[in-house]
């Protein structure tokens, strides 16, 4: 038996209000890339369901940038580190890494020769350093910033010149190899300067600031040229990322305003003013020019396609999650999936290509912690303290399909029918047809809860170590039996065919037992190393599959209880939850914010 990652379905960039986003390009012209998590995302700028992924960071990675031979790619992390890796091979082959910085990595520039490597960001003695690629040897000082450096960039024309942006408003050139400074404290901005960046000859460089101004500088000597546009089409909120086109002769700018504006450089006014929405999310950090394609970066994550001649409506919007994914779900025609994070979003997803969108009106406000289908019903429960019975096909929330509940929900266990079972803080609570049916308190943290399929048996899974059964009878719950786990229990599922409960808790054990008699089948699989998170039935009923804590899935076979498959360092982090598309597709998703699929072979 084996497993084989086939799909990754990637995650948005890592954002954070007033924090711009640097977006890196491939200098083919193929590929755009950016960070979240411990990751680097590479994605074909023309079919972005095409990913790619660089899991090797050990702390969050903060930013990207491939060289301009295109053969290697330079990320930075949080703690100082830059790693640079080939992007030839399938397995990204480290071939160095480096510690220029003792504080979070910022921005990097390569030199055009792709030789040289300057990385910059926050630090305690310094926010800044420039060395030689393959042996890390210093290649000069760039000085003369008191605060963290927002930004960086690298003239890719002799004589070389890097340009700095910083948190202490200033931009400032230097010129090398070795790298001194050749114009220093320029103090145009009143507030950060976010962005730095030359244009394709190296003639000119601009700088964009919270201030929301943006001033151009000779490339060569540093010295000001003038400012971008003027009171009547100026941005009116920060702006926070610049790309410039392939000519140099247009810039577009990316602003907390919630708009992106295209210039035209030469006459200094405003081309186009892309609008993106009023809400907080809209507000615009990050933005890159790659070919015929403008991209900006939403504060939700979202990655749009400007339309140069439609300016209110982007061409296409890449959609998904930039936070922590906690729940999944399979619809029921086995097409579409959805997903639940930390933040509240649910997405669903087509499985063939990738396509997906958020489900739409207000809803949850806080993690997703479990998702389920029934029948044309998504259900989900929240730590807002709510389940939702949303429309599957209009895929929008509705006020009318929300119950309250009496306290954190933590499980939910659904019939094909119209039962729903809500394992809370201190209650079990029971919802026919969507509406509160009866409730039950306990004596214990209700973890895990789930609906034997003949719908007359309710398993829970409580904190303290013990599964109770109960027999559900009508819509009154009756306990039945508790049975004894090693720790607390995190997950219960029933075999589709009812004949089989599983259990999985957090000293690593999983226990089968045979429903109607609840005799204990499995004694124990203890193979994982640290906690069970999720366990899910395949539709043969003879596989089980489990993720947990240790970054692994397993998938088990009651008949052979010896075999397993083992698919270790699935994810860069904790995989929360699991499902399965059919008897040999598995979908997972965890903390690094993506869904994958795997292809089991037996």
């Amino acid at each position: 038996m084996s497993g084989e990652l086939k799909t990754v379905y990637g995650t948005l960039p890592a954002t954070t209000r007033g924090v711009p986003v640097h977006l890196g390009g491939d200098p083919k012209g193929k590929n755009f890339l950016y960070t979240n998590g411990h990751s680097v995302f590479i994605r074909d700028i023309n079919n972005p369901m095409i990913v790619d992924t660089y899991n090797e960071h050990q702390v969050n990675a903060t930013v990207a940038r491939y060289s301009p031979s295109g053969f290697y790619i330079a990320s930075g992390d949080e703690s100082g580190k830059i790693r640079i890796w080939d992007t030839v091979n399938k397995e990204h082959i480290l071939k160095y890494e480096y510690r220029p910085l003792s504080g979070a990595i910022k921005d990097i520039g390569w030199s055009e020769d792709s030789k040289r490597i300057v990385a910059v960001g926050d630090g305690r003695e310094s926010f800044a350093s420039v060395f030689l690629w393959d042996s890390g040897s210093t290649v000069g000082e760039i000085l003369g910033h008191n605060k963290a450096i927002n930004s960086v960039a690298f003239k890719q024309q002799r004589p070389y010149r890097i340009a700095t942006a910083g948190e202490d408003c200033i931009t400032n050139l230097y010129e090398g190899p070795p790298f001194k400074i050749t114009k220093s404290n320029i103090s145009d901005h009143t507030r950060f300067a976010n962005c730095v960046r030359f244009n394709h000859d190296g003639s000119k460089y601009l700088t964009v600031g919270s201030d929301a101004k943006g001033f151009f500088y000779d490339g060569k000597t540093g010295e000001k040229i003038g400012e971008l546009g003027d009171a009547s089409n100026k941005h009116t909120g920060s702006i926070m990322s610049l790309s410039w086109s392939a000519d140099g002769s247009q810039v577009i700018t990316a602003s907390a305003d919630k708009t992106a504006k295209l210039w035209d450089v030469a006459r200094n006014v405003v081309v186009s003013t892309f609008t993106f929405g009023d809400a907080v999310e809209d507000q615009q950090l990050g933005t890159l020019w790659q070919g015929s394609h403008i991209l900006t970066v939403s504060l939700s994550g979202y990655i749009n396609y400007l339309d140069v001649n439609n300016p209110n409506k982007p061409l296409r919007i890449l959609k998904g999650h930039n936070k922590s994914i906690n729940s999944l779900s399979i619809a029921s025609d086995r097409s579409t999936f959805y997903s639940g994070s930390y933040d509240g979003r649910i997405t669903a997803w087509n499985y063939g290509n990738g396509e997906n969108d958020i489900v739409q009106g207000k809803g949850h406000t806080n993690d997703v912690t479990q998702l389920r289908t029934q029948g044309d019903k998504l259900v989900s429960i929240s730590a807002d303290d709510s389940i939702r019975f949303t429309d599957s096909a209009s895929k929008t929330y509705s006020d009318d399909n929300k119950v309250g509940l009496p306290s954190v929900p933590h499980g939910l266990g659904v019939s094909k029918s119209n039962i729903a079972v809500v394992a809370c803080h201190n209650s079990v609570e029971l919802l026919r047809n969507g509406k509160k049916a009866s409730s039950i308190n306990v004596a214990y943290e209700p973890q895990a809860a789930a609906i034997n399929p003949a719908e007359n048996q309710v398993a829970v899974g409580g904190k303290d170590g013990k599964l109770y059964v109960y027999t559900l009878n009508g819509d009154s719950l009756v306990e039945k039996t508790q049975l004894e786990s090693k720790g607390p229990v995190t997950s219960v599922a029933y075999s589709g065919n009812g004949l089989w409960l599983a259990v999985g808790d957090t000293q690593r054990n999983i226990y089968v037992y045979e429903a109607s008699s609840l005799e204990r089948k499995i004694t124990s699989w203890v193979f994982h190393s640290a906690r069970v998170n999720a366990i899910a039935w395949s539709a043969d009923n003879r596989h089980l599959a489990s993720v947990g804590l240790d970054t692994s899935i397993y998938v088990w076979d009651v008949e052979q209880p010896n075999k397993r498959v083992h698919i270790k360092n699935a994810h860069p982090g904790n995989i929360t939850c699991v499902e399965w598309l059919d008897e040999n597709t598995l979908l997972t998703a965890g903390q690094d914010c993506c869904v994958r699929s795997w292809t089991i072979k037996y």
